[in-house]
C-alpha cells in the first residue's frame, strides 16, 4: 500500500475505494480504447521518436563541424530556455483557455522549425547558429504545447481512465527515448541528416493532424476568464505556498543542474573517448532510452518499498555514480550497461516528480505547476548544459563528467531535507459550491479589493487545537487566492478570535471559494467545530475604500438619497459559517 501523506503535509488525504478491476487482459492500456486518445497516442509516438532521430541529427552535425564544446552543450540550452521562459505564462493559459488552440500552436511550430532544418541540410547551408537557432523555434513549440498537453489527458479520455493515459504515454515516451536515438544515428548513417530532418518534420505533421481532429472545446463558466497575468500571479502565489510544488521544484532544479552533464557532453565523449560514428551515439543515447523504459517497470514497487523521497534520492546517487563512471572508465563494453543503469535511475526520478504534481495538485492550477516544475527541471538543464560546456573546453569532457557526479553527491545530501509526501489518493475533488452575493452598487467586481473578516469564539481548551487548525487554514487561503492572511485575538474579550484575508477583487473572492477543495471544505468545516454557538461564526466581507471614493466622485449613485443609504464600506454581508451552506443564486455583476 502506498504510504499516507504526513501531518506536516499541507494536503489532507483521504483514501479511497480501490478501482474496479478492467475487463482487459492488460488494464494499462485501457485508455487505447478510445479512438482519439489512440489516434493520438499512435502519431505522438511517431513524433517523439522523430523528435529524437531530430536530436541525434542536429547534435552530430555539430559535432562533425568541429564546433566547440561549448557550442555543442548550446544545443541542450536552446531545447531548454524556452520551457523555462515561456512555461508558466503558457501554463496559465492551458488552463484559463483553449488547450486545443495551444497544443495546435505548438506543433505548428515544430513543423515549422523542422521544415527550416530540412530546407537549409538539403542546401548544405546547415551552420551551427542556423542549426540552433532552428532547434530554439522547436523548442519554443514544445513550451508552448507541453503544459496544454498535461493538462488536456483528462480531457480526451474518461476519468476512469486518467490513470492509464498518464501511463500509456509516460510509455510513449520513453519507448521513443529507447529506440528513437538508434533509429536516428541508423538513419544518419544511411540517409544523412537532411532526411532525418525532413522524416521528423512529417511526425510531427501527423500529431498535428490529429490534434486538429480533435473537437474539444473548453467549458463555460459564470466568472468572466482571468487574465494572463493574474493567471500568471495565481500560479507563483500556488506555488509559493504549497508544499509540494516548493519542494519538487528545488529538488528538480538541482538534479537538472548536475546531471545535464551527460546530455550535454555525451556526443563529445562517443566521438573523442570512445571513437564511435553516429550509430555508435544512437547506440549509447539507446542504451539510456532502454533503461529508462525497463525502469518504468520498477518504478512503482521501489516507490512502495522505499517511499516516495527515498527513491528519489537513491535515483539521484545511482546517477551519479553512472556520471563518476563515465568520467573515469573509456570502455565501452562498460560505458553501455553503465548508461543503460543511468537510465533507470532517470525516469525514476523524474517520472515520480511528475506523478507527485499530477496527484498531489487540484486541477484548476495542474498546468501551471506543472510548467513550474518544468521550468525548474529545464532551467537547471539549461544552466547546467553552459556550466558543464564551458567547463569541459579548459578540462576536458572526462573531468567534466566526474566533477558533475560529485556535485550530483553533495546536491543530493543537501536535498535529502526536503522530503517530498509521499503519493497517496488525495480528496482533490472540488467543494460544494457556496455562491453569494454581489455586494450593493456601485462596485468594481474586476478591481475592488475585498476584505473578508470571520469571528469565532474558542474556548481555553480548543485554543490549541484552534491556532494549529487555523495555521494550515492559511496556507489554503493563500494558495488559492488570497493576498494576505492574518489571525487577531480581541484584546479585551479572550475568547473571540478574528480570522482575516484580502483578495485582489471580489470576483478573485468568487474564484477562491471555487478553487476549494473538498479536503480543503473539510479543513473550514474543522475550524468552525472549534466555534462556540449557538450563532454560527460571523462573517463579513469589506470592499476596499479608496478605489470606491474615486468611483462616486466619478459616477455618483442617484438610484438612492444619499443619506437614505449608508456608505457601502460599512456596510457588511454575512455570510453562513464556514461548513454550512449558503443560498445557491449565481453572482451578479454591476
Amino acid at each position: 500500500m502506498q504510504q499516507a501523506v504526513g501531518a506536516k503535509d499541507d494536503l489532507r488525504v483521504e483514501r479511497a475505494a480501490e478501482p474496479a478491476p478492467s475487463g482487459l487482459l492488460l488494464p494499462f492500456v485501457e485508455a487505447l480504447a478510445h479512438p482519439l486518445f489512440r489516434l493520438v497516442w499512435l502519431t505522438g509516438l511517431f513524433a517523439n521518436l522523430g523528435d529524437w532521430a531530430q536530436s541525434v541529427a542536429a547534435a552530430w552535425e555539430l559535432t562533425v563541424t568541429e564546433a566547440s564544446p561549448f557550442l555543442i552543450a548550446l544545443i541542450q540550452v536552446a531545447t531548454a530556455v524556452p520551457l523555462v521562459l515561456l512555461s508558466l505564462p503558457t501554463g496559465a493559459l492551458a488552463d484559463i483557455y483553449d488547450r486545443r488552440k495551444m497544443i495546435l500552436a505548438g506543433e505548428a511550430c515544430c513543423v515549422i522549425g523542422g521544415l527550416g532544418l530540412t530546407v537549409l541540410g538539403f542546401l548544405g547551408l546547415l551552420e551551427p547558429v542556423g542549426l540552433i537557432g532552428l532547434t530554439f523555434l522547436i523548442a519554443i513549440g514544445y513550451a508552448l504545447e507541453g503544459p496544454a498537453w498535461q493538462a488536456a489527458v483528462g480531457d480526451m479520455v474518461p476519468k476512469p481512465a486518467v490513470a492509464s493515459a498518464v501511463l500509456l504515454n509516460s510509455i510513449n515516451y520513453n519507448v521513443a527515448r529507447a529506440l528513437g536515438p538508434a533509429i536516428g544515428g541508423f538513419l544518419l548513417a544511411w540517409l544523412g541528416a537532411p532526411w532525418v530532418f525532413l522524416i521528423a518534420t512529417a511526425s510531427f505533421t501527423g500529431l498535428l493532424a490529429a490534434i486538429w481532429s480533435w473537437g474539444w472545446r473548453p467549458a463555460r463558466t459564470a466568472l468572466p476568464p482571468e487574465t494572463l497575468r493574474g493567471a500568471v500571479t495565481a500560479g507563483l502565489r500556488f506555488a509559493r505556498h504549497s508544499l509540494v510544488t516548493r519542494r519538487v521544484a528545488t529538488r528538480s532544479f538541482i538534479f537538472g543542474f548536475c546531471a545535464s552533464s551527460v546530455w550535454a557532453l555525451l556526443p563529445l565523449l562517443a566521438l573523442d573517448r570512445l571513437g564511435t560514428d553516429a550509430i555508435g551515439y544512437g547506440v549509447l543515447l539507446g542504451a539510456l532510452g532502454i533503461g529508462a523504459v525497463c525502469g518504468g517497470f520498477v518504478v512503482h514497487p521501489a516507490r512502495e518499498w522505499l517511499g516516495t523521497s527515498w527513491l528519489i534520492s537513491s535515483s539521484a546517487f545511482i546517477f551519479a555514480a553512472v556520471l563518476l563512471v563515465l568520467g573515469t572508465v573509456h570502455i565501452t563494453a562498460v560505458i553501455i550497461p553503465v548508461l543503460f543503469l543511468g537510465g533507470i535511475a532517470w525516469i525514476a526520478v523524474v517520472s515520480t516528480y511528475n506523478t507527485a504534481v499530477q496527484l498531489l495538485v487540484p486541477d484548476w492550477v495542474k498546468a501551471r505547476a506543472m510548467a513550474i516544475y518544468q521550468m525548474a527541471l529545464y532551467g537547471g538543464l539549461a544552466l547546467g548544459s553552459v556550466v558543464w560546456g564551458a567547463v569541459a573546453e579548459s578540462a576536458g569532457v572526462a573531468a567534466t563528467l566526474a566533477a558533475s557526479g560529485m556535485a550530483l553527491v553533495v546536491g543530493a545530501l543537501w536535498a535529502l531535507r526536503l522530503r517530498i509526501p509521499d503519493i497517496a489518493l488525495i480528496d482533490l475533488r472540488p467543494g460544494p459550491p457556496r455562491k453569494i452575493d454581489l455586494p450593493a452598487p456601485p462596485i468594481d467586481p474586476r478591481r475592488d479589493a475585498v476584505m473578508v473578516v470571520i469571528e469565532y469564539r474558542v474556548g481555553p481548551e480548543q485554543e490549541r487545537d484552534f491556532v494549529r487548525t487555523t495555521t494550515r487554514l492559511r496556507e489554503v487561503r493563500l494558495r488559492n487566492g488570497a493576498s494576505r492572511w492574518s489571525l487577531f485575538r480581541d484584546a479585551a474579550d479572550r475568547l473571540k478570535w478574528s480570522e482575516i484575508y484580502f483578495v485582489d477583487s471580489w470576483y478573485e473572492h468568487l474564484r477562491l471559494l471555487a478553487r476549494l477543495t473538498a479536503a480543503d471544505r473539510e479543513l473550514i468545516d474543522r475550524v468552525g467545530r472549534l466555534h462556540q454557538g449557538p450563532p454560527p461564526p460571523a462573517v463579513r466581507h469589506a470592499i476596499s475604500w479608496r478605489r470606491r471614493r474615486r468611483m462616486a466622485a466619478v459616477k455618483p449613485s442617484v438610484t438612492k438619497p444619499p443619506a437614505a443609504q449608508p456608505p457601502a464600506d460599512s456596510v457588511v454581508k454575512p455570510e453562513p459559517e464556514p461548513g454550512r451552506s449558503a443560498p445557491e443564486r449565481a453572482p451578479t455583476a454591476s
